[in-house]
């Protein structure tokens, strides 16, 4: 029957594809198995082959070597297989040599002469159960859209072809393309923001997503943000190199043999199999050149940074049952971004009518003056290296996999940065937009540093099919990453008094103008670049570390539950992981009171302008080398000040054990399809850190655990050919971060307070909750997908969700403490809890079309793929006077994302055109102060990609990544309307070179 499908199918692709010319080609296709030498011939022609991977299963061809027409090689590598084929144009159907005809007997099909087609009417018919391969050019989106298909859940996938042909260089960048997805670039101070790594799925950022590998846990240092260092659970989704991933896979219903610690979603990176592709020898050898558009602008850069990869596979032994994979990466990128904002928190200022500044908390005369005027010049120096190896083994019934790889991210950072701060008595000459101040001081400021990350991951996996209905797995996993960061920091500042407080220079004073979204504080060239007046504030030595490891050992069950079975069926198995994760940071700071010492002895007045101010102010550089001789020379009027709480408040290590057992049952008939179980997760935990009560600091250690039962049902049914409806609920968790256990844990007591007082005022108590739960969120999913008839060549899909989340955690505020046998009543006490709760809803909508063709034979090449998601969420925090404030999307939440990519296809040759747009999004809230909150504004980023396919598998691809350098934005303030930090991303041009054999 499916042979009929495709003779039904043909005729309207030929009707539509115009005549063949005979052309000639050089062919090197080895023997082997058929379906890998049709894609050869495939790349080597640029014709389109469609063909029943159930025709092609198990057949052998000789291959075929030489420069001859394209219609003998076909007809060579077709030879002794029983299969003929139909061409018109650039389109060849493979066909059985053996059709069934009107009357059900067997008949032979007769080749048909190059140049005639087939008249009989139909129509394509493509679903779940009739699988087509289509081998050329839109083999990448067809990868994907089966994928989908065949996933129980609701999900997406790409194939790592259509990662590279987005255009994106890495998997985070081909994140963006999915429905219901945005990534965003790092959030705090000390590391650039130009990459995007991190993972928003479904307006729930990385702290509710879980990243696998194999659908194993990864360790992880975390992904830095504004609050927490490194202390984080996320995993940045370039973790491994493109080049060994062969789908990525976004999970957004769950059922319970997966890992519930995924609210938004689960991320699993697939990597490449020796026996995919027919267990055909694989080779794929990439390597080009970077250059950004933005380099060199302060410190010396190297304009153009390479990057190569290669990969191969092959299988082997005894009728090929034994395979290898092994594939090696690196990528080196140097480039300059700029920063202009106000300032890291507390962004405005407000003032009274007469001037002076407004208590805080007070909006004053309602008039908004940014805190700072603060300019940053970035430098940043990536490296990426690693090595991943994959062996199996398929011994019939046991299957047999390991995995290994090591992992290197170095990141080197340079900061040169000028912040310019109102002093003085307070704004006078205030207008809505304008005003001055009598007073001003200027610090410039010079940070270097490296970050080192390296991940190391060991994988074994068994699969055992004692029967054709069972299957029993074990998988065992192990990884470690380790971070390392060091950096230096200087600091000149004028405006300073003798104790080195920030009190201003009339000199320095400076009228500011407000009405443009950059904003400028204007001070006096002349005094601006005075450099004799910028004392020598202080010099710091930094180092932070991490180190988490994991491990985990799965075993499952199941029991007729494979696709296409019917009846009941069911699945059982267990979990068992442990994680630890240690922590620590040192601090050593110098301060002087050496007024004498100042910038005009360590640096220089550059070339490079202040982006956006008004008076066109030079940037300040600290000359690093001269900056520490300076220090050398004069340690004798220089102070060390930090102090044992520098060296103990954030050091702490966690550890994790989780114990996870689940069952569910299946029952399949005709076209419906249910699932339905609960997996029971026991999770003990304890964490050792430091608690300092006044200025002494000891050892302090908690524990705690939890037990969760997290249900789900998942119905699939398959409404019409090419229809089909899904529909779920479940239940899934998102574990607190590690930091909100036990860093940061002190007792501070004011001027006046004693220990061991129960009626002390001015106690502040600030610690972590090590009884803190997990969030908890019931998840409801309804989905339809429709597979485009005949050459649309695609599908069409929409899915609603409702995400109900309780024990969202917040800082919250509470009073009394005890703690050395005595309670302190008046004691202030901030800790994290579970103390507020959030929802949101969203619709995702999507469309794939490989071809519009139907709307005009001149599009037949064209093709495109967009989504559209729109969020509603809703999050209710907790204030200090017990009331609760409401906010109208999460954290990272944009209300809306758009993707449109179109792509053009012809004769080898590949253009492709991408955009993403992301709506506004909740960056981060102060609960007390609406107008400080900070949203990451709407942006659009345009990316496209042009590639050339010569004989024999070469191609030279180019990429133009942020064509038109739209920059990264932030506000704040009423209305949203000003400026919190702006950040310049650069274009990055990519030219690349690549071979493959069997790709």
């Amino acid at each position: 029957m499916a042979a009929c499908r495709y003779l039904l199918l043909f005729p309207t692709l030929l009707a539509l594809t115009p005549a063949a010319q005979a052309r000639t080609a050089a062919f090197a296709i080895p023997g082997g198995s058929l379906a890998p030498a049709l894609t050869a011939f495939s790349k080597a022609t640029g014709i389109q082959v469609i063909a029943d991977p159930a025709v092609l299963k198990g057949l052998r061809t000789r291959g075929v070597r030489g420069t001859m027409p394209e219609e003998r090689a076909l007809a060579a590598l077709l030879r002794g297989t029983g299969l003929t084929y139909r061409r018109k144009g650039g389109v060849v159907l493979i066909l059985p040599g053996h059709l069934p005809d009107a009357s059900g007997l067997p008949r032979t099909a007769k080749h048909t002469a190059p140049g005639t087609a087939s008249r009989s009417a139909g129509h394509r018919q493509t679903g779940a159960d009739t699988p087509i391969t289509v081998i050329g050019q839109r083999f990448a989106d067809q990868r994907a859209l089966d994928a989908k298909r065949r996933m129980r859940n609701i999900a997406d996938a790409l194939s790592i072809d259509e990662v590279r042909r987005l255009p994106d260089s890495t998997v985070a960048d081909a994140m963006r393309r999915i429905p219901g997805v945005s990534v965003l670039p790092v959030a705090d101070n000390e590391h650039p923001r130009d990459v995007p790594i991190a993972p928003v799925v479904r307006g729930l950022t990385q702290a509710y997503n879980n990243v696998t590998i194999d659908g194993m846990p990864i360790a992880s240092t975390g992904i830095p943000d504004a609050g927490s260092n490194s202390a984080s659970r996320g995993v940045r989704l370039d973790i491994l190199p493109a080049s060994a991933v062969s789908r990525l896979l976004v999970i957004k219903t769950f059922t319970p043999d997966l890992d519930p610690n995924a609210i938004g979603g689960a991320i699993d990176l697939q990597t490449r199999s020796a026996f995919g592709n027919h267990g055909a020898p694989f080779l794929s050898l990439e390597a080009g050149l970077a250059r950004p558009s933005r380099h060199s602008q302060v410190q010396p850069q190297s304009e153009l940074g390479p990057h190569a990869t290669a990969t191969a596979s092959r299988t082997f032994g005894p009728d090929h049952r034994f395979g290898v994979v092994i594939s090696a990466s690196y990528r080196h990128l140097d480039n300059n971004s700029d920063v202009h904002g106000t300032s890291d928190s507390g962004y405005l200022n407000f003032y009274k009518d007469d001037g002076t500044r407004a208590e805080s908390g007070s909006t004053g005369n309602g008039i908004p003056v940014p805190r700072q005027d603060k300019y940053w010049y970035n430098g940043s120096d990536r490296r990426q290296w690693g090595v991943t190896a994959r062996a199996e083994a398929d011994l019939g019934t046991l299957r047999l996999s390991a995995l290994a790889a090591d992992l290197v991210f170095r990141d080197g950072f340079t900061r040169n940065e000028i912040i310019i701060d109102p002093e003085g008595p307070g704004a006078a000459d205030q207008t809505a937009t304008s005003g001055r101040f009598e007073a001003g001081a200027i610090q410039t400021g010079y940070r270097h540093g490296i970050t080192r990350n390296e991940t190391q991951i060991a994988r074994f996996g068994a699969a055992w099919s004692p029967g054709e209905e069972d299957r029993i797995t074990i998988d065992a996993s192990f990884s470690r990453a380790m971070m390392r960061e060091r950096y230096d920091m200087v600091k000149f500042t004028a405006g300073l008094d003798a104790e080195g407080k920030s009190t201003g220079s009339p000199l320095l004073g400076f009228a500011y103008d407000t009405a443009p979204l950059q904003f400028s504080f204007n001070p006096p060239p002349s005094a601006y670049t005075d450099l004799s007046l910028y004392a020598a504030d202080y010099w710091r030595h930094r180092s932070r570390t991490a180190d988490s490891r994991i491990e985990a050992l799965r075993a499952g069950w199941r029991h007729n539950t494979d696709r296409g079975n019917r009846g009941f069926g069911f699945a059982t198995g267990v979990s068992a992981t442990r994680s630890t994760y240690a922590y620590g940071f040192s601090n050593e700071a110098y301060e002087t009171t050496d007024r004498g010492l100042t910038l005009a002895d360590a640096g220089y007045v550059s070339a490079v302008r202040l982006p956006f101010n008004q008076n066109g102010l030079p940037l300040l550089v600290i000359d690093p080398a001269r900056a520490w001789q300076m220090f050398e020379d004069n340690r004798s009027v220089i102070t060390r000040t930090d102090n044992e709480a520098d060296e103990l408040q954030n050091d702490f290590r966690h550890a994790e054990s989780s114990l996870d057992g689940y069952g569910m049952i299946r029952f399949a008939s005709g076209r419906f399809e249910a699932l339905a179980g609960a997996r029971l997760d026991y999770t003990r935990l304890s964490t050792r850190g430091y608690i300092g009560v006044a200025d002494t600091w000891s050892p302090h250690q908690s524990s705690a655990h939890y037990v969760q039962l997290l249900p789900s049902v998942l119905v699939n049914f398959r409404l019409a050919a090419g229809l089909r409806l899904r529909a779920g609920y479940s239940r899934t968790i998102s574990r607190p971060s590690y930091e909100d256990y036990a860093p940061r844990s002190s007792i501070d007591f004011a001027t006046g307070a004693t220990p061991g007082d129960g009626d002390a005022q001015g106690v502040s108590v600030r610690l972590g909750n090590p009884g803190i739960k997990p969030r908890l969120s019931d998840n409801f999913d309804l989905s339809a997908e429709w597979t485009l008839p005949g050459a649309w060549d695609g599908m069409v899909s929409a899915a609603a969700f409702h995400k109900a989340i309780r024990n969202e955690i917040f800082d919250a505020t509470t009073t009394g403490y005890t703690y050395g046998g005595v309670y302190y009543r008046f004691a202030r006490v901030f800790r994290p809890a579970n103390a507020t709760a959030a929802h949101i809803s969203g619709l995702e909508l999507s469309a794939v079309v490989g071809s519009l063709e139907p709307v005009t034979p001149l599009l037949r090449h064209v093709g495109f793929s967009a989504n559209w998601t729109l969020l509603d969420g809703k999050l209710t925090v907790p204030l200090k006077n017990g009331s609760v404030r409401a906010l109208h999307r999460l954290v990272g939440q944009p209300g809306e994302i758009r993707n449109l990519s179109v792509f053009f296809n012809d004769n080898g040759f590949e253009l492709r055109g991408a955009m993403n747009w992301t709506g506004r999004a909740l960056r981060s809230i102060v609960p007390g102060r609406p107008w400080e909150d900070a949203y990451w504004a709407p942006r659009r980023q345009f990316d496209m990609q042009a590639r050339y396919h010569f004989t024999r598998g070469f191609s030279v691809i180019l990429d133009v990544s942020n064509l038109t350098e739209e920059r990264l934005t932030s506000l704040t303030g009423p209305g949203m309307a000003w400026l919190k930090d702006s950040y310049s991303v650069p274009r990055t041009i990519r030219l690349s070179l690549h071979w493959g054999l069997n790709r």
